[in-house]
């Protein structure tokens, strides 16, 4: 069988710095799942979030540049392609996995009927607590993605509409994007019962701001980005700031650093390596890249497999690579049967509805 992942990769459309970090943005989660074999391993999220406001805000950026029109339902049924058929299969056949290996030793691993369901159905349910159900959990931060979908492109409609397309006002606004989820943590905790910080749209919304601001710099500056030699120094600093703030997470214990300043400085930190090594080739980091090409759908499918493998494999080094490996292989099946395929329509069902060929997306 001719895998479509080989043909992309070989297109010189894709910027394979980003492929290489999304990689090692799911790696770290995926391990640190299966009894947390790697610890920090879930701030791959964190980096997640960064590049998803880079790869989206860019397809936005590159409009408002262009001066072209903004269509609020162009743009999220685009993105809707992408994202929701995978999510939905996930869910039913997630579903019925979880109640066939579940049901005896792990009922609360299931997703209830009505209200519950409703919450993953509507990507709300990082905003409504428990029941927490394992395999499902991490939706959490698809629930984010998701708010951020819709309020991004609101955003460039209102700044186009008041201020043309200056992208000094853009610039402007997308800091303030930033300042804001940062200012959210602050409220959360002084101001809210829970004092949650973590899976809440509006305290997560300064990472994928940070993605934007990539956008921004990389399609307004690209030739200065080019020339600058020292730019791989920015990739240097924020490997180093990422690990002092995970030291001082680690020694301080202190409450607010923790819920605060800790995840407002992760997101800072991808950004800078980001944007140190936007324009380095690594096309030839097939292996790499290759697990990138899958990541979203191993993210969604990796958590059902973990209860399972570890009951019957054991919690070690062999359960380890077992739960990988059928993890990753579900990944590949469910991309191209379910993803590639929705993909392959997306273009015509788009030009049907609005007149025209729709643009490719991430």
């Amino acid at each position: 069988m001719k895998l479509k992942s080989l043909e992309v990769l070989r297109s010189g459309n894709r910027i394979s710095s980003v492929d290489v970090f999304r990689a090692f943005a799911i790696l770290p989660v995926v391990v640190f799942h299966f009894n947390k074999f790697l610890p920090y391993g879930e701030l791959g999220v964190d980096l997640f979030f960064v590049i998803s406001g880079l790869l989206v805000g860019s397809i936005l950026i590159r409009k408002f540049k262009r001066n072209e029109r903004i269509s609020f339902s162009q743009f999220i049924l685009q993105r809707g392609f992408k994202i929701w058929p995978s999510y939905y299969w996930f869910l039913l056949v997630g579903s019925f996995l979880a109640y066939l290996f579940y049901s005896q030793d792990k009922p609360e691993y299931i997703i209830g009927g009505g209200r519950d369901m409703l919450r993953y159905i509507f990507f709300y349910q990082n905003y409504t607590g428990l029941p927490f159900h394992w395999p499902f959990d991490h939706i959490w931060s698809l629930c984010v993605e998701e708010h951020f979908y819709i309020l991004l492109p609101i955003l460039f409609i209102i700044i186009k509409g008041l201020f043309s397309n200056n992208r000094n006002f853009l610039f402007l606004s997308v800091a303030g994007l930033i300042a804001a989820g940062i200012v959210f943590k602050i409220l959360s905790i002084y101001f809210t019962n829970s004092k949650d910080t973590y899976s809440a749209t509006h305290n997560r919304i300064d990472a994928l701001g940070w993605g934007v601001m990539l956008g921004i710099l990389v399609t307004y500056f690209e030739n200065y980005w080019k020339k600058v030699k020292w730019l791989f120094l920015l990739f240097i600093l924020g490997a180093i700031l990422f690990a002092a703030d995970v030291l001082i997470l680690i020694y301080s214990k202190n409450y607010f650093f923790e819920k605060v300043i800790f995840h407002s400085v992760v997101p800072f930190c991808f950004f800078l390596m980001l944007l140190g090594l936007y324009y380095r080739d690594f096309s030839r980091w097939k292996p790499i890249r290759f697990i990138a090409y899958y990541s979203y759908n191993w993210y969604l499918w990796h958590p059902i497999f973990v209860w399972i493998i570890s009951k019957y494999v054991g919690i070690n080094v062999m359960g380890l690579v077992t739960y990988m490996i059928v993890s990753f292989l579900t990944a590949m099946l469910f991309t191209i049967l379910v993803e590639e395929r929705f993909l392959s329509i997306r273009e015509t069902v788009m030009g049907r509805i609005f007149k025209r060929r729709a643009p490719a997306a991430a």
